[in-house]
This record gives structure tokens, sequence and C-alpha cells, in this order.
């Protein structure tokens, strides 16, 4: 396989800017689409690892990912199939398997930690849209996403605006990538967490 990104996003929570966890990885080039490796660290004496494998297609539509967390002994495989989310946990002796019909075209994998996953969709965004456009965000929510449009035309930049909505809770984000849709910088108003990449 061909890699074609490396690099680091790290998160930090607060006004105090507290580093709270850091998240190493890698997008490689496959046959049929890509292959994303996330390496992720939380940080605190709650803190966890936990090692993520992510698919996307050629279109950075995400396929399946696995998520494994050594430290509680726990491994998530999620995989579209036919319109479907087949989900499974595995965690000490027991399993537990769903399936969740997927309502959206546009989706999108959200877990804690693994701070690459979440943002891999935006790679794949039309960039010719600036009206709000949902995905479902799984395993549970969706996501109303507005383009904003760019009123300096030397920037280099697309800034996004992401309503998050799982169960009772709503989140308002502000998002900036890169003209590729490469996440740079993620502001969450409600957690007060921000993610962006590392400088070099």
């Amino acid at each position: 396989m061909d890699t074609v990104e490396k690099d680091v996003y790290v998160a930090f929570q607060g006004n105090s800017n507290t580093y709270i966890a850091i998240d190493e990885y890698s997008i490689s080039r496959t046959p049929t689409g890509f292959l994303v490796e996330s390496n992720n660290t939380v940080f605190g004496a709650s803190g966890y690892s936990q090692k993520a494998i992510l698919r996307t297609d050629a279109y950075w539509q995400m396929q399946e990912l696995q998520i494994r967390v050594e430290s509680f002994n726990i491994e998530i495989l999620a995989s579209i199939d036919d319109k479907m989310l087949h989900l499974q946990q595995k965690q000490h002796n027991a399993n537990h398997d769903k399936i969740i019909d997927l309502h959206k075209d546009k989706h999108f994998f959200l877990y804690s930690g693994a701070m690459i996953v979440p943002f891999v969709w935006l790679r794949g965004f039309d960039f010719n849209n600036f009206e709000k456009v949902i995905y479902q965000m799984l395993p549970d929510g969706y996501a109303e996403v507005k383009q904003l449009r760019n009123t300096d035309p030397d920037q280099d930049t697309r800034e996004f605006s992401l309503m998050m909505c799982m169960q009772n809770f709503t989140d308002i984000v502000k998002i900036k990538t890169d003209m590729f849709g490469k996440m740079l910088l993620f502001h969450s108003e409600t957690n007060q967490i921000t993610i962006k990449i590392q400088p070099k």
C-alpha cells in the first residue's frame, strides 16, 4: 500500500488549554479506496490507548471500522453492507451485536477517541455545495453540516458549521479544513474541546 499522509492531531480542553489527547495517524491508498490507521491516547487518571483501522471507498465514504482498546479488552467492529450498519462489540467474554438501518446516503462513524475517524468524511464533501447537508452519525445520531462561504479570495482554507445531535445531547462545532477537506481545526462549543494538527 502507498502511504499518502501521516500526521498528528492533539486535543485540548477548556480555556486553560489542558492537553488531553493525541492521535498519530496515517492514510494509505488501497485498490478500492483508502485505509486510515489511528493510534490514539487519552491522558488523565481514566486515560487509555486505542487503535483504530478505518476503510473507505474511493470517495471517502466510510465502509468499515475496527477499534481495539487493549486496557479494557474491548473491540468494536462496524461495517456497512446493503444500506445496513453491522455493529459488533466484544468485551471480555461477552459479544453484543446490533444492526442499524442507514436512513441517509451520507453517513460517518462517530466514536470517542480515534480523533481522525469522525473527520474523514470531510474529504469527500461536495465543495461546490453551500446548502445544509444532513449526515447520519453512526452508531447513533445525525449531523447538519454547512460549508461557509469564503469571503477572502486569498484564503486557502474552508470553514464548516456542524450541529451534532445525539439522543438528548446537541453540540455546535466549528471546523476548518485545507482545500482538500483535511481537518485542521475543530472546536466544540458545548464540550469546550479544541482539536488541531500538531505544529511541526
